[in-house]
This record gives C-alpha cells, sequence and structure tokens, in this order.
C-alpha cells in the first residue's frame, strides 16, 4: 500500500484499556504492517464514525478500526455517511469483549495475520444496514450498522455489561448480563413488519434484525446470515416465562433456538418495529444501547467494502 493510504482508528478503552495502555507498541506493530499510516484515537461516543469520515476526507484508501464490535460499527457508519462505502475500504483489527464480527472473518483472532489479510487480499462487497430509532429522551435518531441490530431485552443486557466492567471477559460478561436482563426485562408488545406485510404482534423477548450470525460474545441469532444477499435474516423472540426461556437462551450458542416454538424467523430487505405499549423495546446497534423502538431498518446491498470475510459467509 502506498505512503498515508492507510489511516487506522483506534479506541483507546478497547479491551479494558488495553489499546491505550499499549499504544507506543500497537502503532510500531501497524507501521510495520502498513508502512507510514494515518493514526486516529477516539474519546468517546461518535468519535469512530467522526475519525473515520476525516480519514476518508484526508484520501484514506483503507481505513482499519482497531477495538471492538462497537468501533467497527461507527466506522463502518463514518465511511458509509462520507458517501465512500464503495471507494475506501475497512479493515478490522479486533481487540474488544464481544469480537462477533471477526467471526466472519479469515485470521479474525490474530493481530499480525489480520494486517496481512488487510494489506495483501483484495476487499469484497458486503451489505450494511441503517436504522432509524429514537433516543432514550426521545429525539430521532439514525446510523449505518455493520452486524446486527436487536430490539428488546439486547438493549437491556448491554446496559449491564458496559456497567460491569468485563472483570472475567466478554463472553460471560454478557451471559450474566443476559440472566439479569431477561429477569427484570418487562416484555415489550409490538407489532412487527417485513417488506410491507405484517409478520405479527408479539410480546417480544427481543427481534434482531441480523446482517452478520453472531452478537452478545457467540450467541448464534442467525446461523445461515450471509453478508453480502442483499437480505436481513430476521429473529423474533417471544417473551415466556422464564422456566421456558432458558433452553431458549441456552440454546442460542449452537444455533438450535430456532427449533423453538417461541422463535419465528424470515428474511426481508426491510423491517419496523412498533411498540403497543408503554414498556421500552431497547435497542442494542452492534453492542451498543443508544436509544429505543420504534425503529424501522432497510438493508443496502454490497454498500461496504471489507477486507477478509470469509467466503462461506458472503
Amino acid at each position: 500500500m502506498a505512503p498515508r493510504a492507510v489511516a487506522v482508528v483506534a479506541n483507546p478503552a478497547s479491551k479494558g484499556g488495553w489499546v491505550g495502555r499499549n499504544w507506543d507498541a500497537l502503532a510500531r506493530r501497524l507501521r510495520a504492517a502498513f508502512g507510514e499510516v494515518a493514526l486516529y484515537r477516539t474519546d468517546g461516543e461518535g468519535d469512530g464514525t467522526r475519525c473515520a469520515q476525516d480519514a476518508a476526507a484526508a484520501g484514506a484508501e483503507t481505513v482499519v478500526s482497531l477495538g471492538g464490535d462497537g468501533t467497527h460499527s461507527e466506522v463502518a457508519d463514518g465511511l458509509l455517511r462520507a458517501g465512500v462505502g464503495d471507494a475506501v475500504s475497512l479493515g478490522i483489527l479486533h481487540a474488544g469483549s464481544g469480537g462477533d464480527f471477526r467471526k466472519l472473518l479469515e485470521h479474525g483472532h490474530d493481530f499480525e495475520a489480520s494486517c496481512a489479510v488487510i494489506r495483501d487480499r483484495p476487499a469484497v462487497a458486503v451489505d450494511a444496514g441503517f436504522v432509524e430509532y429514537v433516543t432514550d429522551g426521545g429525539r430521532p435518531q439514525s446510523r449505518h450498522f455493520l452486524n446486527l441490530v436487536s430490539v428488546g431485552v439486547g438493549g437491556l443486557v448491554d446496559r449491564y455489561v458496559n456497567a460491569s466492567g468485563k472483570p472475567f471477559g466478554g463472553t460471560a460478561a454478557y451471559l450474566t448480563a443476559t440472566v439479569r436482563a431477561s429477569l427484570r426485562y418487562e416484555p415489550a408488545r409490538a407489532r412487527v413488519t417485513v417488506d410491507g406485510f405484517q409478520l405479527g404482534v408479539f410480546d417480544l423477548n427481543v427481534v434482531c434484525v441480523c446482517n452478520g450470525r453472531w452478537a452478545g460474545g457467540g450467541m448464534r441469532f442467525a446461523p445461515r446470515a450471509r453478508v453480502a444477499d442483499g437480505l436481513f435474516d430476521v429473529v423474533v423472540i417471544k417473551h415466556a416465562p422464564i422456566v421456558k426461556s432458558v433452553p431458549v437462551m441456552a440454546g442460542l450458542y449452537s444455533g438450535r433456538h430456532l427449533w423453538s416454538r417461541l422463535v419465528e424467523t424470515t428474511r426481508a430487505r426491510e423491517v419496523v418495529v412498533e411498540p403497543l405499549t408503554d414498556a421500552r423495546a431497547y435497542l442494542d446497534i452492534d453492542g451498543e444501547a443508544p436509544g429505543v423502538a420504534p425503529a424501522s431498518f432497510r438493508v443496502l446491498p454490497r454498500a461496504l467494502r471489507v477486507h477478509g470475510v470469509r467466503g462461506d459467509f458472503l
């Protein structure tokens, strides 16, 4: 890659502050892999989006996201907001808790191997999502997403995870938070519409609008999802007493939840979730919890070029 063609957007807070504590060593490793790179550090929510836009405006040909799923999502949002998703490629170096999108990538668990994939392999076009929702304060908001969005208990899980500090790692934090949230969550009754047709009215545990397959530190919500088929996989998990819900939640790690009578699935290009009661349907957008439903979604076919996506997920 030509000098300055690569920009890295890094979240120093990722992996419990590991990125920030090891910044000088990481910068050396990045320069060894890519040559002279432009380095951007995020300081808070939304900075990944702004940094990606700045990097694209400065002429980057590839923008590499160094952080967790939330950072990768913001960087993707920045490239798409800048209108350069088909021109500036996205590379992903994972340093977070959940690590769900990296499961779709070649060598997504290894820093140097991932750098080599970004440097040496051409990017492939994948779908992205666009969601419109409201903030906790009721303000309309929108953004792009990379992996998946859930509506229901998932956003409450995120809030517990982010408050926990993740002392025992991402998988344990998400599992503990899922149990805690399931015990305290008041189900929202909501209408779910797909491609203009009403799928149903449900007392929701969660509805997931999936581009990727995994979320929540390894839960396989959409085992058959592909990131370049122009469709979301939509998974509705209906609310039930805890004794019936626990087997469904346990089945998320293997994909066996799809066989439950509490689960409905379909594929769609557009999805709308409309709460019909005052109970809050919390949003999880790529591992972050920025607001609540009502929410509408649409797929953006092959809108983003990403390095290292495995062929069996396209």
